[in-house]
């Protein structure tokens, strides 16, 4: 879901974490006051790359803020040991608060009763509340977002199947026909386009959950997500965020009317971060490049569980905000990553797609080959960094964007 970070007023948040996800653009006012350098997006000859050197400086920040974040990450034990035993004899209250943030931001089980509690319920909402965004959408003349607006001829059939189907998920019953129909929904959305149905991605992320669960659902009460539909959730929702962060810069103008609109958006910290000495003469194209890469980031940080429960926790209270202050109700699909992200931050079952490279850097370590756990580290993290970002930039160059005018 494409979405818009107004400019946040909680400054510690937004030093941690992009804007992520100007989410559902085409639900808000989008109006371009001013084109677009269009050549800035495009190849630029004599550059090296073929880039605009905005574009690639951004392009090389964004790799630095990637490649420290999977720094910090490789070597998170040693320096949750170092502060555990910084506050040894501060009294066991402060070592125990101390302890259970140190498990919460590394994402390792955190034993606590409310924090337990907090999941079950996140589990409960994450379940529940895609009945809502279809009651919504029902009542609405729309399909599971509001900027797609059903057909007349058809609108009374895809109404009485939205509202049917969000009685089944809000009693829970039949799951793994829920899921389904949500699958076969997301694939129905392609009428709209490719982009649609790549703005509508996060859907998935419960009909992975509904499909794995048991039929006669609605005779369990479901708090807890296993580790397995833990995973898939986070690589779909990631993966999500993650394709979207691309298709802003393809889809320039879209993501630039927002701003057009809404100027607080181009105040983020963290998008000023990424567009660190890049050309000010290209404010509005460099926000929009700034912008997607912050995404980019935060999708593949979701996608790969990499300080999972600090992004998780910052995006679901920023979509909260989107929605409840900023842009109203028609940004109700919010829900659909919130309750994903809820329930992904309060579990005590996560897991890292960086875990091989951790087991090498781990076994050098305890060999002794501190040289060696370094290069590992720092080739993994900059190398990761490098093809996450550069390759998709440097594609987008040769991308026309004729169709979208």
């Amino acid at each position: 879901m494409t979405g818009a970070w107004p400019r946040a007023r909680h400054v510690g948040l937004l030093l941690l974490v992009p804007a992520v996800a100007l989410a559902h653009e085409r639900f808000i006012r989008h109006q371009l006051k001013q084109p677009l350098h269009d050549e800035f997006f495009r190849r630029y000859p004599g550059a090296f790359l073929g880039m605009h050197p905005a574009m690639l400086r951004m392009g090389l920040n964004a790799v630095i803020v990637l490649a420290a974040f999977a720094v910090v990450w490789l070597v998170r034990h040693p320096i949750d040991e170092a502060i555990e035993r910084a506050v040894v004899g501060a009294g066991r209250g402060v070592q125990h608060a101390v302890h259970l943030l140190a498990c919460f931001v590394t994402d390792r089980p955190v034993r606590n009763r409310v924090f337990y509690a907090i999941g079950q319920w996140g589990v409960i909402m994450f379940l529940r509340v895609p009945g809502l965004v279809l009651m919504y959408s029902a009542a609405n003349n729309s399909l599971v977002m509001p900027s797609y607006p059903l057909d007349p001829k058809t609108e009374f059939f895809f109404k009485m199947a939205q509202a049917a189907l969000a009685v089944l998920i809000l009693t829970q019953t039949l799951l793994p026909l829920c899921g389904a129909l949500l699958v076969g929904t997301w694939i129905y959305l392609n009428r709209w386009g490719w982009m649609v149905a790549a703005d509508a991605l996060p859907v998935l992320s419960v009909a992975v959950v509904y499909l794995s669960s048991p039929w006669e659902s609605h005779k369990l009460t479901i708090t807890d997500l296993s580790e397995w539909q833990v995973r898939w959730v986070r690589l779909t929702l990631g993966f999500g965020f993650f394709a979207l962060g691309w298709l802003k810069i393809y889809n320039h103008d879209l993501v630039a009317g927002v701003a057009d609109q809404y100027p607080s958006v181009l105040d983020d910290p963290m998008v000023k971060l990424l567009a660190f000495g890049a050309d000010p003469s290209f404010k509005r194209e460099c926000w929009v490049v700034s912008f997607a890469l912050a995404e980019v980031l935060s999708g593949f940080m979701v996608m790969t569980g990499t300080f999972l429960r600090v992004w998780s926790v910052i995006m679901a209270a920023m979509f909260t905000k989107l929605m409840l202050v900023d842009f109203g109700w028609n940004e109700i699909p919010h829900l659909f990553p919130i309750g994903a992200l809820t329930a992904i931050a309060f579990s005590s079952r996560l897991t890292s797609e960086l875990r091989p490279v951790e087991v090498l850097e781990g076994r050098a370590g305890r060999d002794g080959k501190r040289l060696r756990q370094a290069a590992i580290i720092g080739g993994a993290a900059v190398g990761l960094a490098l093809v996450v970002i550069f390759p998709m930039l440097f594609a987008l160059t040769f991308t026309d964007r004729a169709n979208l005018r």
